[in-house]
């Protein structure tokens, strides 16, 4: 497809009173390829992995400034309370994302949970192997890695993975 955004729908907290827990919340991404599966990018100086896993799973970027972060943490099932509940790595929040295959003239809608994957990923730290967070977007992605390249799983890094796909951002996006 030609343009690669999306609608991305996730819960935000009602208001005090209302009469429903969430509101729904809708907007435009734009799609980064699938997890594991980093779309090649000459403009990307980033260190990436081998090809050694493949997903269905998308990826978009973020930052923690957007609205977006903390509803995948507060609509998931450990409800974060406290917005340095949802500063790192963890979620699983219910979204929904739907493509305007303009070409075909239909839609391709996606449902599922959405996970943050942030620079606390990093494996061999401490506050990683504490983070229930890590734990659980590790537990939760890597259950839907599929091995193409037995070689490589060793020398497979979620942070290189992050990093890689920060790099393929566009440098007014980084913030350069």
């Amino acid at each position: 497809m030609d343009a690669p955004e999306f609608v991305f729908s996730s819960l935000h907290s009602a208001p005090k009173d209302s009469p429903t827990p969430y509101v729904p919340r809708a907007r435009f991404c734009i799609f980064r390829g699938f997890w594991a599966e980093l779309p090649e990018n000459k403009h990307n100086k980033a260190p990436v992995n081998e090809k050694v896993y493949e997903s269905e799973m998308p990826t978009f970027t973020s930052d923690l400034r957007m609205l977006k972060v903390p509803e995948v943490f507060v609509s998931s099932p450990g409800h974060a309370e406290k917005l340095e509940q949802t500063q790192g790595s963890g979620g699983g929040g219910p979204v929904e994302a739907v493509w305007w295959a303009k070409e075909a003239q239909k839609q391709w809608r996606m449902k599922g949970h959405a996970y943050v994957i942030g620079p606390d990923i990093e494996e061999d730290t401490e506050q990683s192997k504490s983070s229930s967070g890590v734990r659980t977007v590790k537990s939760e992605l890597g259950e839907r890695m599929r091995i193409i390249n037995d070689q490589g799983v060793g020398e497979w890094s979620w942070s290189k993975e992050l990093t890689a796909h920060f790099g393929n951002n566009t440098p007014a996006i980084r913030g350069k």
